[in-house]
């Protein structure tokens, strides 16, 4: 995508954290217009101000949106579909935890909702509306805890909780741990990461159904310690892990900035319509920065009978299918 000034990108979680540098890096390499989708109009457009400041014009428009919230992503949806906005990169940025569970309007907990629900809303009336542009990018936010390997974050393991409680549907497994449903305690950290593996499965499935030329893509933005993220730690967490990955992590591999963090997304931006449905997190399994790849391990990023179920959770946990239009063309 080198001739992007008559481009648009739409960045949700764009107000602060890795969202609002990503705008900023877009806006910079000459997008010609950049949404910036916020939780509130007041949000949105306190981030417009600064980010024009910095980049010196503004291509910015703000459309507020809350993730987590089918109704709100609806709405959002309703308002590109009256202007009549192409995207060209659909940058699905945003998402939430908390020390405590929380759950939207429909019973998900807020961090699988804001992690995936407004997304996955958004993503199918793009589509249904005919506002992805042919060879648009849709780029979701993924993470490098998704691969079980960082201590502290434990990836529930859906094949045994489908196997155990539901026997053996997966969909159901999914469906009952984003709603904390069953024999499971809510833990932060361990729902982050297993609503990032949801995400990976989430991508691989949507890159089978959608028309050639438009591509999607997980791609994690690698550790950044001065993002959002700690804000929704618990308190021992925040007093002790963040200090010490924020001032040892640069060195041992563990932690980088977050214009980095934000270049991730850029990067991606410009693969090819060959490259899509992968999920892209640091290419060194024992490191949280560093050169990028695509992630074959653990085997269950490659699984597409859990790709194939986390779609179908997702569209039960939303009440909003893939398009039936594309559906028909694809099993034509």
């Amino acid at each position: 995508m080198s001739d992007v000034a008559d481009r648009t990108a739409l960045v949700t979680g764009a107000n602060s954290g890795i969202g609002f540098e990503a705008a900023a890096q877009l806006a910079e390499a000459g997008w010609g217009r950049v949404v910036l989708a916020c939780r509130t109009d007041e949000k949105g457009q306190a981030a417009r101000a600064l980010l024009s400041s910095r980049v010196g014009r503004d291509p910015f428009s703000v459309l507020a949106m809350d993730t987590a919230e089918v109704s709100s992503a609806n709405a959002a949806s309703d308002r590109l579909r009256k202007d009549g906005l192409h995207v060209d990169l659909l940058l699905l940025n945003a998402g939430a935890t908390g020390a405590r569970a929380q759950f939207n309007s429909d019973g998900v907990e807020i961090t699988w909702a804001s992690t995936l629900v407004g997304h996955h809303v958004m993503t199918m009336r793009l589509l249904d509306d005919g506002l992805l542009r042919p060879g648009a990018r849709i780029i979701i936010a993924g993470s490098e805890g998704a691969r079980g390997t960082v201590p502290g974050m434990n990836v529930h393991d859906v094949e045994e909780v489908a196997s155990e409680q539901f026997n053996g549907d997966r969909v159901a497994a999914i469906e009952a741990l984003a709603r904390i449903e069953g024999p499971y305690s809510f833990n932060s950290t361990n729902e982050y990461v297993s609503s990032k593996v949801l995400v990976a499965w989430w991508a691989a499935a949507l890159a089978r159904r959608l028309p050639p030329g438009i591509t999607v893509n997980a791609v994690s933005p690698g550790s950044a310690p001065g993002s959002n993220f700690g804000r929704n730690l618990s308190l021992l967490q925040r007093l002790l892990m963040m200090p010490f990955m924020k001032i040892v992590g640069p060195f041992l591999g563990m932690a980088g900035s977050i214009e980095t963090a934000a270049s991730r997304y850029l990067v991606a931006a410009d693969l090819g319509d060959d490259e899509t449905g992968h999920f892209y997190a640091t290419a060194h399994r024992k490191k949280l920065v560093g050169a990028v790849g695509i992630q074959t391990w653990p085997d269950y990023f490659l699984d597409e009978v859990s790709q194939e179920a986390g779609f179908e959770a997702v569209e039960r946990l939303t009440g909003t299918a893939f398009p039936a239009e594309f559906s028909a063309a694809a099993s034509a």
